[in-house]
């Protein structure tokens, strides 16, 4: 592993690292929405573990696992790159920095973007196969099973890839992310497999999900004519394509660039578009506490009758 803190004010570096917005905007657009994202985190993560009915939502346990992996993002990559922006620099100016930074931008990030896209076919089986979640057995199959698979894989991969790579890592801790990215990206099959396979397919697969079920829950709307199954199927849908929606605009224009850098297109052309929709991939974390919190109406219920009790106990008689 190379470390290199020597500063490069080099312009074409910078545009190979940066977007153009000053860092000082940059860390006043990130401060001003990650406090207010990490609040409503720990309050819908407080309502949805405390509370047995919402825990007990196989629905929830994807927005569960999505809001604590978000809230590692942004308390530990978040803060590291205000820092960043605020004195030029990534400190303590130690690799170990850069690996858990690495780890939590890449890994985490990630991990939500695989985590949602099983997550969208699990909503899908809810809707038109909840035959198999019906016994505790299938459930532990078809629901818990998946996701301690994917969460294993996730650690394990992201842990090999980055901090136990088959190449070897350069610092600059005078560049966002300590140069932006690690060297196993560079790698024929680790960054292959998470181009492709973490996170361009995952994201294909969240957009087809989400436009196979609104085309089958219209249809059935049509052909069933059933009031109650559709009130029921309308309020899933609504959930996932909200959550969708979110993972897929910044995704998509991102993907599409990484996947035509893989076909030959040269890193000169399109990089500033590639670094903007990388940035705006910070805004999917800080918005989904918000998309969950605004598509479930039973949870928003929950937290304005918490709220009332806790005012009539604190107002004076």
């Amino acid at each position: 592993m190379v470390a290199n803190d020597s500063f490069n004010d080099d312009p074409n570096l910078l545009e190979y690292t940066e977007i153009n917005i000053p860092r000082s905007v940059r860390f006043y657009i990130l401060l001003l929405f990650d406090i207010p994202s990490i609040a409503c985190s720990f309050v819908l993560l407080f309502h949805l573990l405390l509370i047995k009915t919402l825990r007990n939502q196989l629905i929830n346990h994807v927005m569960i696992i999505l809001l604590l992996l978000g809230l590692y993002i942004q308390l530990i990559d978040v803060p590291l790159y205000l820092h960043f922006l605020r004195t030029n620099i990534v400190e303590p100016s130690i690799p170990s920095t850069c690996l858990i930074w690495w780890f939590i931008d890449y890994g985490l990030y990630s991990g939500c973007t695989i985590i949602m896209a099983w997550g969208s076919i699990q909503r899908y089986l809810l809707i038109f196969y909840d035959r198999f979640f019906i016994t505790q057995r299938r459930r532990l199959i078809f629901h818990y099973l998946p996701f301690v698979i994917l969460l294993v894989y996730i650690f394990v991969f992201y842990l090999i890839a980055i901090v136990f790579p088959p190449c070897e890592n350069v610092y600059n801790y005078r560049l966002p992310l300590c140069n932006e990215f690690p060297c196993y990206l560079n790698d024929t099959a680790l960054g292959t497999i998470d181009t492709i396979v973490n996170n361009i397919s995952t994201t294909f697969m969240i957009s087809l999900t989400s436009l196979i079920l609104v085309v089958r829950v219209y249809y059935r709307k049509r052909r069933l004519h059933q009031v109650n199954i559709w009130r029921k199927q309308r309020k899933m849908t609504i959930q996932l394509l909200c959550n969708s929606i979110l993972y897929i605009i910044p995704n998509i224009p991102f993907n599409i660039l990484v996947f035509a850098r893989i076909c030959g297109l040269p890193k000169s052309i399109g990089i500033q578009a590639e670094l903007y929709a990388d940035f705006a991939l910070y805004f999917v974390t800080f918005l989904y506490p918000f998309v969950c919190l605004a598509s479930q109406s039973e949870l928003r219920k929950k937290i304005s009758l918490r709220r009332c009790r806790l005012t009539a106990l604190v107002e004076p008689r």
